[in-house]
């Protein structure tokens, strides 16, 4: 669901190729949809998710440096690569990109570059001035949208009533909706209940 919290990131990746830097961030909570954006983007781009094999055979013999400047990628969740020490690796990667002619870069994490774990500057202060994207926690109505399509895809019905009540008195994060409504999928079905207030109050 594209909403006021994620629009910006939504419609970003629909403007491609007129981006206005080679390198994205985005980021956000987790369950927010930085994977669904990236896997948008790669639909339109052809953008490669960049993995491990990748990055640790990246700047040697092994990967072509001329066809990395003709290609598009995708590095999500980064911070998972800072942690495995490819730092260096993740920065030589930008600066090349930067530089190209057809090249583009999009990256994900749950955190805003400046606080990123890494002893790297250079790489804090390219994260820094790229174009810079954040998706924010949802709001009621879209907590709603995540929970009634979660259930509906599972034809399980649910009223605007218990959306409402459920919205008010969970977390508001993505990954909280998700889990409830996980939760009532899982105990309507043991328990052969309907979704009334009684039942979400238990």
């Amino acid at each position: 669901f594209v909403s006021s919290k994620n629009k910006m990131a939504f419609d970003y990746v629909k403007k491609w190729p007129k981006w206005i830097t080679k390198v994205t961030y985005v980021y956000g909570p987790e369950k927010c949809g930085k994977t669904l954006v990236c896997q948008m983007w790669a639909e339109k781009s052809n953008a490669i998710f960049l993995d491990e094999k990748f990055l640790r055979e990246f700047s040697s013999n092994k990967v072509n440096i001329e066809e990395v400047k003709n290609k598009n990628w995708i590095i999500d969740n980064v911070e998972f690569f800072l942690k495995k020490k490819f730092d260096e690796k993740v920065l030589n990667l930008i600066n090349i990109i930067s530089t190209s002619k057809n090249s583009f870069i999009l990256i994900t994490s749950k955190f805003p570059p400046k606080i990123l774990e890494t002893s790297i500057k250079d790489l804090l202060s390219r994260l820094s001035s790229s174009f810079v994207i954040q998706i924010f926690e949802p709001d009621n109505e879209l907590l709603c949208k995540i929970i009634k399509k979660y259930l509906n895809d599972r034809s399980i019905s649910i009223s605007k009533k218990s959306l409402d009540y459920l919205a008010q008195r969970i977390e508001r994060s993505y990954k909280t909706a998700l889990e409830i409504a996980q939760k009532i999928d899982n105990l309507s079905m043991e328990s052969h209940s309907t979704i009334n207030y009684n039942f979400l109050r238990s």
